[in-house]
């Protein structure tokens, strides 16, 4: 195939030949998806965590972009949190931005635009896992399939986290430039684009899958450090660096709320950021040994899905056999074993000393999601395995292959037609699809193995075959739109309600039944709520916000729910939904005022304006006093009066307030934090190095990818 690449460059263009595999792989992924891509019928939202939590983080966001507003504080969840602190919302990742800034219609996401904002992720993948096949100089032919069972299967294939598989998608890119450094292919820059790429898997919003992916790349660097005796000391260090850069605008805000906040990550009790996440916890996140079948047998697994398919593992399995003495084959083998081993979690001592010896390893509670770099391993071994078949035509090894799996086809008709049989009830709808897939990959070997095909037509038809195991794990969560039991019912369900409480003179701040409204409602509407779907939560707003009284000095004026919860609530409205609105009496005013001296006239103050990072109170003031905001306190707020700063105090346990001289004021308080600021700066430097480093040199021998 090599030859027949060579032969035919003279005649194609090299911008055409750079194009058709990025091309080819984004028509596959739309095709794969084409429940999402072409019709309407079906969405990827229909799990608690996403129509809950993440998508109506993503609509917060958009409805600020579409404004002409970056979105760093989320002012409608608990009384107001750093949006960007909290790492999951996605806010400092460039590429949603991109669908934030979409235009909306009617006020939400177009879920058209949702749908191919999923797809196009699994492209990525897909290009990117691509891309480090032919950076290891196989062909065309081998790569494509080997991105795309990156891409459409294991981990990627089957996770719908965006903030999770935005974090995945990068790990590609990662390898394939630090083996370039290791590989003294101009070793600075390539050392600087693999902590790039790093480094943007970390803006992505979940720092899970990225310490895996920095865990993973970090040991092979280890390793040529000892073997090397030091010599890619340099190039490590670049790469260090731009990973801090380049996440830095992530990282920063991410470290200033994560020492501010607690975290419930499984353990009896909320973490606080000096407090690990218990090994229990990883313990209960590992992967079972027994769900290791679960690689090629469809089924459904907690926590993350080691499935691949029988095609996929089956050419990994050839291409460790035939490929061995490819130094890429064997840094992905190697690649496999850690990340299983790492998956296996409490099940394998290696686990347990990297959650010791490591450090923030332990904050990533899920061991088994690192089974993601046992699948780049199976991946990139896959291609191997299908330049085998194209260069070996007559193989004694394709024909064992071959009559091995048409045995394993019979086996697994054999037990399914026991189960009908005696059991009346196949245990798994999907079981059928390894069987068919086993008996197809066993006819294409042993045709190929007489010479009855060219490897070329082997190669494509197991890659059919690949999609077509792998359509019937990644695409079984798709559920139809509108189906009766929709998580997203009530998103658009309670109108008059939202009306109602969008007419009041004040901004209004509710606390609402979580059972009755289980998603974030708040982000969702853009209505402030004492409360929501989250995993963290600021030290200072957990510490107070079980008790009466420090509720109600947060403003929370108004409950929502079907029966009031407290003998003095005031029903004010009905919904058509069966929700009602009750006043809550003890309410505070969104402002009032403290006078710490006897004052005959105490003085006012009240709100006139909160939105995005923003609120402004007036205040009267007869005598020097206090005025209080009920609004949480958080670094990055900075408040001005007249034009000049005045410093806010933390009251109360958790909230604002400054202290002011007697008059008529105007605060004005802003969401300005240091970590923001300085993140983006180092993150626009570390992209702007890594643009600049990225550009041809002519020094340096060239590879097409």
């Amino acid at each position: 195939m090599a030859v027949a690449e060579k032969h035919h460059s003279g005649r194609i263009p090299a911008a055409f030949r750079f194009l058709a595999g990025p091309v080819l792989l984004f028509l596959i992924t739309a095709g794969f998806y084409w429940k999402l891509t072409l019709t309407d019928q079906y969405t990827w939202l229909e799990s608690p965590d996403i129509a809950y939590q993440v998508l109506p983080w993503y609509q917060m966001q958009a409805r600020e972009w579409n404004a002409s507003r970056f979105p760093l504080w989320d002012p409608y969840q608990w009384g107001g949190q750093s949006l960007i602190g909290q790492g999951q919302p996605g806010a400092a990742y460039p590429l949603n931005w991109i669908l934030f800034r979409l235009p909306l219609y009617e006020g939400r996401i177009r879920p058209a635009f949702l749908n191919w904002y999923f797809v196009l992720i699994h492209y990525l993948a897909a290009l990117f896992g691509y891309w480090l096949c032919r950076d290891l100089e196989l062909p065309r032919t081998a790569s494509l399939p080997a991105g795309s069972a990156f891409a459409l299967g294991g981990y990627v294939g089957t996770t719908d986290w965006p903030q999770m598989l935005n974090g995945a998608v990068w790990a590609p890119l990662v390898l394939l430039f630090s083996l370039r450094a290791l590989g003294g292919r101009r070793p600075i820059a390539s050392a600087a684009l693999s902590g790039g790429a790093l480094g943007m898997a970390f803006l992505s919003g979940h720092h899970q899958v990225p310490l895996f992916t920095a865990a993973a790349v970090g040991l092979i660097w280890a390793w040529s450090l000892v073997r090397k005796r030091g010599q890619p000391l340099r190039p490590f260090l670049v790469f260090l660096l731009f990973t801090f850069l380049v996440s830095a605008l992530q990282t920063l805000p991410g470290y200033e709320y994560g020492r501010l906040a607690v975290r419930w990550a499984g353990a009896p009790a909320p973490l606080t950021w000096n407090q690990p996440v218990p090994y229990t916890v990883h313990t209960h996140y590992s992967m079972n040994p027994g769900w290791l079948l679960g690689a090629v047998l469809p089924a459904g697994f907690p926590h993350a899905t080691p499935y691949m398919g029988i095609t996929a593992i089956l050419l990994a399995a050839l291409g460790l056999a035939a490929g061995w003495q490819a130094w890429g084959a064997r840094i992905a083998a190697a690649l496999a074993l850690l990340g299983l081993a790492f998956a296996l979690g409490a099940f394998s001592p290696f686990h347990g000393l990297a959650y010791a010896l490591v450090p923030m390893l332990e904050k990533a509670r899920n061991p088994s999601m690192a089974i993601v770099i046992f699948h780049i391993g199976i991946a990139v071994l896959s291609a191997y395995g299908i330049r085998h078949i194209l260069a070996d035509e007559q193989s004694r090894r394709l024909r064992g292959t071959g009559v091995a799996l048409a045995g394993l086809s019979v086996f697994l008709y054999g037990f399914l037609l026991w189960a009908w049989v005696v059991k009346s009830k196949l245990p798994d709808e999907r079981l059928g699809v390894p069987a068919l897939a086993a008996l197809l990959i066993a006819v294409i070997l042993l045709f190929r193995s007489a010479g009855r095909i060219s490897g070329s037509a082997a190669s494509v038809s197991l890659f059919l075959v690949m999609l077509f195991e792998l359509n019937n794990v990644s695409t079984y969560g798709l559920q139809p739109v509108g189906k009766p039991d929709s998580l997203l019912k009530n998103h658009f369900g309670l109108a008059d309600l939202v009306d109602f409480l969008t007419r009041q003179p004040e901004p209004p701040r509710i606390e609402a039944d979580e059972r009755e409204i289980p998603f974030n409602f708040g982000d969702w509407h853009g209505i402030d709520v004492f409360g929501g779907y989250t995993a963290s939560l600021p030290a200072n707003i957990d510490r107070v916000q079980g008790g009466y009284e420090e509720r109600m000095r947060f403003s929370v004026k108004y409950w929502v729910g079907r029966k009031p919860i407290r003998a003095d609530q005031v029903p004010v409205f009905a919904s058509q939904s069966g929700l009602n609105v009750y006043l809550n009496p003890g309410a505070y005013y969104r402002a009032w005022v403290e006078n710490s001296k006897p004052c005959p006239n105490p003085g006012q103050a009240w709100m006139t304006s909160r939105g995005q990072g923003r609120v402004v109170v007036d205040a009267q003031l007869p005598c020097p006093a206090r005025v209080v905001i009920s609004e949480p306190y958080f670094p990055g707020w900075k408040a001005r009066v007249a034009g000049r700063s005045v410093p806010i105090r933390e009251v109360h346990g958790a909230l604002r307030a400054v202290d002011l001289p007697a008059g008529r004021h105007t605060i004005v308080m802003t969401y300005r934090p240091l970590s923001v600021y300085a993140g983006a700066a180092l993150t626009a430097l570390g992209l702007l190095g890594c643009a600049l480093l990225a550009l041809p040199s002519r020094s340096a021998p060239r590879r097409t990818l």
